[in-house]
């Protein structure tokens, strides 16, 4: 009996030892490693999220029933979103988890206590900055994963001229600007994406005119022989032209070196800056109206260090009259359920309903029951319902809502 109880007393410290390592094995990883999901995605500028918020209960929904407001919602450049029912909140540099939480803080108590809002992260985007030689220069919101080519499609493509040769890319790093090159040129005879820098958040992308070189003596001048002369405004290729110093050129000529002038040129007050500070005023428009009977006007005659500038000629807004109003009027459209969004002419006596058709119409998916009128007054913000639905029935007459220059009709 002593020899079988002396070889099973160490078998059970054998066994109670391994649980014992086997359990703190297991306690070990719920405290060592924390859940980096935790906290959700952090959210940047210019992400596509999707919402998801509770609303009030109306009388289209049972007791039963839930409502919610749920869209696609984009980060602008300054990190804020803006909801109808909240109006804008700065959410970059939250996770989406902080975010939701956010929102549903911000609801009635009667909906926060019973259902929560939620907010998903679609796609991660940022802002770039595109200037120079493109038919829309300014800020676009581009997938993360997206190349150079990507921001001059979303700017509508290089103007006739633009050097791709010499496209850069200016970025802020550590307080410094950083210049970075990317040929364009080179990536479109060849094909190979590593010729593309990427893009991070912020730069700002440049597309420099093509140096234009007119030989007007047959020969290659030299810079020591040439002079230059810079026409910009209202023409389709603006930038410098070069003519053999001593020589003049005919105004007209310049035109047509420039590919001549934009549809919305106005020919009647050229400005031409002289290389001596003097500056004149030639009305080009006299010229080609002229039934022969004013000889005398003749085009000018331009030398090297000349400044030319053709002005835009500004679209009026009329009213119902046809009277010219002296400031162009607009509104904006905004919000996903619109078909075609961004600014829009305005005249008195417009109404919601005349607006939105202006601008195509809603998609299919909007939210027009809760179309949002947003109004300046008195430097406040006003946010006004507007059913579109029941002004379509005429249950609420949609000729009884007049819309202000300036308003924004946001269709959720």
């Amino acid at each position: 009996m002593e020899k079988v109880s002396y070889t099973t007393k160490p078998c059970c410290l054998f066994f109670l030892t391994l649980y014992i390592l086997f359990f703190s094995l297991l306690l070990t990883p719920v405290h060592a490693i924390p859940n980096a999901q935790s906290d959700g995605i952090t959210i940047d500028n210019g992400d596509l999220l999707y919402v998801i918020i509770p609303k009030e209960i109306t009388s289209e929904f049972s007791p039963t029933e839930k409502n919610y407001f749920k869209e696609k919602v984009e980060v602008d450049r300054h990190g804020y979103i803006f909801l109808p029912s909240q109006g804008n909140i700065k959410i970059s540099g939250h996770t989406t988890n902080q975010i939701s939480e956010m929102l549903t803080n911000n609801l009635p108590k009667y909906l926060s206590k019973s259902d929560k809002a939620s907010v998903n992260l679609i796609e991660k985007r940022h802002y770039i900055q595109i200037l120079g030689h493109v038919t829309s220069p300014g800020w676009y919101n581009i997938p993360e994963s997206a190349n150079i080519q990507t921001i001059l499609g979303q700017a509508g493509g290089v103007l006739e001229g633009a050097d791709l040769s010499k496209v850069t890319i200016r970025r802020m790093k550590n307080g410094k600007s950083k210049k970075i090159a990317a040929d364009i040129q080179q990536y479109l005879i060849k094909g190979n994406p590593s010729i593309l820098p990427p893009l991070h958040e912020n730069d700002i992308v440049f597309v420099p005119l093509m140096m234009i070189v007119n030989d007007t003596g047959g020969n290659n001048p030299s810079e020591a022989n040439i002079s230059k002369i810079r026409i910009f405004g209202a023409v389709n290729s603006p930038g410098l032209y070069m003519v053999p110093k001593g020589k003049e050129m005919n105004l007209l000529d310049l035109l047509i070196k420039a590919h001549g002038e934009t549809a919305n040129a106005n020919l009647e007050n050229i400005n031409i800056m002289r290389a001596d500070g003097k500056r004149e005023t030639f009305d080009m428009q006299a010229l080609i109206q002229a039934d022969g009977s004013e000889n005398g006007i003749i085009f000018p005659m331009l030398q090297g260090g000349d400044i030319v500038h053709i002005p835009r000629r500004r679209i009026m807004a009329t009213d119902a009259t046809g009277n010219v109003i002296s400031e162009p009027q607009t509104i904006t459209i905004s919000g996903p359920g619109s078909n075609s969004r961004g600014l829009r002419s305005f005249r008195p006596s417009m109404t919601p309903f005349e607006a939105i058709a202006q601008a195509g119409g809603v998609s299919d998916f909007a939210d027009t029951n809760d179309i949002i009128i947003i109004r300046r007054s008195d430097g406040k913000q006003e946010n006004l319902p507007y059913n579109y639905d029941k002004a379509l029935l005429g249950e609420e007459p949609d000729v009884n809502f007049e819309l202000q220059a300036g308003d924004i009709i946001f269709i959720p």
